[in-house]
């Protein structure tokens, strides 16, 4: 994802973070970031995850989005909820007829976590709260207040006193807002895409990161030929199957670091030979050992 295209409108915005690979890796805020960015033309963006709470809202484009192991076509007023740990990626399959707008609300796993408290204590009977990953198409008066939250983030002053405290206030109040709206007649779901070989294929993975998974023995269980395959990959994924592979287990790997999985182990559980072959790909992936992760995340490296 490129920095240099995103617009931060906070008191810490010129910052940069050279030392990170992707921001995913940490925010800026131990609450809140709201940020703005615009695609012209097809990004190269890997599969990848945050420790965060990320809502995405499509202002304009029209592309897909891959959501765990899950497509969607995302269009004007699209918002997407991604809770931590979920991988994601957009799919730039078509060249784009009109940039690709989004708006994006990060909110801290703490932050977040308490706010699920609060909602699931509410004593108003409820059906769903925003625990998975979904996708929605915005009309009418949601369409009109997400609108209106947004906005209001997006022009907080640099400067204004008391900002990081707004900040909050409008994260929480959108998380309400939506929680309300998943819970009324008004809500609108969008339907994934229609599955097809390459989605078949990316499920298979995720139920066997622990195996070798080698394209051949891939190919075989798909019976279809091992060309055939990496062609399918690289036209719908932009990228080879082993590389995918290999996202696919680092972000697994990062995960259970989260949870607080032992380093040793995590060779064995994301399926790769040895520790080696797993740091050198971590480090070339992330910019930083997983030690240095897990001290990023806890502020140890006690197993």
């Amino acid at each position: 994802m490129k920095l240099k295209q995103i617009k931060f409108l906070m008191d810490h915005a010129s910052k940069r973070r050279e030392d990170f690979v992707y921001q995913e890796l940490e925010m800026s805020s131990d609450y809140v970031e709201i940020l703005e960015d615009v695609s012209d033309t097809k990004d190269c963006v890997d599969l990848h995850n945050h420790t965060f709470f990320e809502m995405l809202f499509c202002r304009s484009g029209s592309l897909q989005y891959m959501l765990g192991n899950t497509r969607y076509q995302l269009k004007k007023n699209s918002i997407v909820c991604i809770p931590p740990g979920v991988s994601h990626r957009p799919l730039y399959l078509e060249q784009l007829t009109e940039p690709y707008r989004r708006m994006v609300i990060w909110m801290s796993h703490t932050l977040y976590e308490s706010c699920l408290d609060v909602l699931q204590s509410d004593s108003t009977p409820s059906t769903q709260s925003i625990l998975s990953s979904n996708v929605f198409l915005l009309s009418g008066s949601i369409l009109y207040q997400v609108e209106e939250i947004y906005e209001k983030m997006m022009q907080i002053p640099e400067h204004f006193s008391g900002a990081e405290l707004y900040r909050i206030g409008l994260a929480t109040q959108l998380l309400a807002l939506f929680h309300q709206y998943l819970n009324s007649h008004e809500v609108n779901p969008m339907p994934p895409e229609k599955a097809i070989l390459s989605d078949e294929i990316i499920q298979y993975i995720d139920s066997h990161l622990a195996d070798p998974l080698r394209i051949q023995s891939i190919a075989n269980h798909f019976l279809i030929s091992e060309s055939s395959i990496s062609q399918l990959f690289k036209k719908q994924m932009n990228l080879s199957l082993y590389r995918y592979i290999t996202q696919r287990r680092l972000i697994e790997a990062k995960n259970l670091i989260h949870k607080g999985i032992s380093l040793k182990k995590l060779p064995e559980l994301c399926g790769f030979s040895d520790y080696s072959t797993f740091y050198k790909a971590f480090v070339k992936q992330y910019g930083l050992s997983p030690k240095e992760y897990k001290l990023r995340l806890f502020g140890t490296l006690a197993e």
